[in-house]
């Protein structure tokens, strides 16, 4: 693949800002900027140096006053030339220099273009492009640390040394396939090839803990009305965002906010009080929904009023969680806690919860704790500096890699031909390469490409 023709688009959000960046990358960009631009100073350009002047229209006139940059190729994002206008950041002034740059020759770009462009220039593999998106979309400083990993190169690296090991034994199967009465099947490392699944295994056994970080968690609050859900998300978001009131059923449909829980990405959903004797309607619904959105959630935080005895509403909203791991958050510390129902607590535990932890709403008491005891969970108590697989599509990949190679020592131990166990090694490889895009169809980068924004 090669790129002969030149792109340009405007690389900030929209709407109003201070600045506004436009970039246009490909071999006339250098010669575009020239043709629309005046700098107040006449020299020659140089790469990589700044220069204040005006953007002009085809009849002099300043459409704005910005600061250019040129950088030559190859250093540069996309490995091609690349000039960047910063422009004041109104809505009118960038789409009147965008316009002004399309008229001279260049096309709008594409989504992700910029980055598909220094993925096909060989200056970053394609887990690295991946990379580029999940660090513009990270929520959480933890899942930036990640993403910036993962953009420095250390997955492509680790995959091209699988690749290494595995064709370094390739290597002995084929030569066992051409020269059979000189190459013995004891030439094949058996043992490198395990210990390359056990690897393997290592990354896959951390995957789950890194697609929390990048794609966030789902944590459902349940319990039966008036048990303090909405109080509890708001003290978790920092703000007041859902209704607080001592009527009971004041939610009756299911609320959704995100926060960050020290570093991990959280998605919280509200749910109404779940019941099961409820004739109203709306209501009805609402206890649906949050049923529903257990299904679907990574953790439960199942409420229980503990400065009260439990109520057959509590043991409804406990079977309502049904298999999902949750914590026992056992409400209204700040009033006198119920002997009863703590002395029930043990029996809550037939269903086993992650964790049970004491919290007051209205002073806060445990709810640091809390918040401690979700982030371990969801973590699996993992190091926040650790290397993690973050994107479903490596896992798999990782996946079939290692079942190849499972197949591979299977057919090696059954005594079969070398030319099968030289399938299921190819087979191992090209999985890998997928990964940083060594061996990838032109699909596959239009689904990975897909979700990057316009000037990215």
């Amino acid at each position: 693949m090669k790129y002969d023709d030149t792109i340009v688009a405007i690389a900030t959000p929209p709407g109003q800002g201070a600045i506004g960046i436009i970039r246009i990358s490909g071999t006339d960009a250098l010669a575009i900027l020239q043709k629309i631009y005046r700098p107040r100073r006449v020299a020659a350009w140089r790469p990589h140096v700044m220069r204040y002047g005006h953007v002009l229209t085809i009849t002099d006139q300043i459409i704005d006053e910005v600061l250019a940059v040129w950088m030559r190729a190859p250093r540069s994002y996309t490995g091609e030339d690349v000039v960047e206008i910063s422009c004041h950041g109104g809505r009118i002034a960038l789409e009147s220099v965008l316009q002004r740059i399309l008229m001279c020759g260049a096309r709008m770009a594409n989504a992700g273009e910029f980055t598909m462009r220094a993925y096909v220039a060989g200056r970053i593999d394609l887990s690295q492009a991946e990379a580029v998106m999940d660090v513009i979309q990270a929520q959480t400083s933890q899942a930036l640390g990640q993403a910036q990993a993962q953009l420095q190169g250390w997955l492509g690296q680790q995959v091209t040394q699988f690749i290494a090991t595995i064709n370094y034994e390739l290597a002995a199967v084929v030569a066992r396939i051409d020269f059979p009465d000189e190459v013995a099947e004891t030439a094949v490392d058996t043992h490198a090839l395990v210990q390359l699944m056990t690897s393997i295994d290592t990354l896959l056994a951390g995957a789950r803990t890194g697609m929390v970080l990048r794609d966030g968690a789902r944590v459902v609050l349940m319990g039966r009305p008036n048990v303090g859900k909405s109080s509890l998300l708001n003290r978790l978001l920092r703000h007041d965002r859902a209704i607080v009131s001592p009527i009971a059923g004041t939610t009756r449909d299911t609320l959704e906010e995100s926060a960050d829980i020290l570093g991990v990405p959280v998605r919280f959903i509200d749910t109404a009080g779940i019941t099961d004797d409820s004739t109203d309607v709306v209501e009805q619904l609402g206890v649906a929904r949050s049923r529903t959105a257990a299904a679907h959630a990574d953790l439960a935080l199942v409420l229980i009023d503990a400065s009260q005895p439990l109520t057959p509403q509590d043991h409804v909203a406990l079977a309502a969680r049904g298999d999902l791991p949750a914590i026992l958050v056992l409400t209204k510390a700040d009033l006198t806690l119920c002997d009863e129902t703590l002395r029930d607590a043990p029996l809550l535990r037939v269903a086993p919860f992650v964790a049970s932890v004491q919290i007051s709403n209205m002073s806060g008491h445990g709810i640091d704790t809390l918040q401690q005891t979700m982030a371990d969970h969801l973590l699996d108590h993992a190091p926040a500096h650790d290397l993690r697989v973050s994107n479903s599509r490596h896992v798999d990949a990782l996946q079939r890699c290692h079942s190849h190679i499972q197949d591979a020592l299977r057919a090696l131990q059954a005594h079969y031909t070398a030319d099968l166990v030289a399938v299921d090694l190819q087979a191992a490889v090209a999985a890998l390469a997928e990964i940083t895009g060594a061996d990838v169809s032109e699909a596959l980068l239009d689904t990975v490409f897909a979700r990057f924004c316009i000037g990215k």
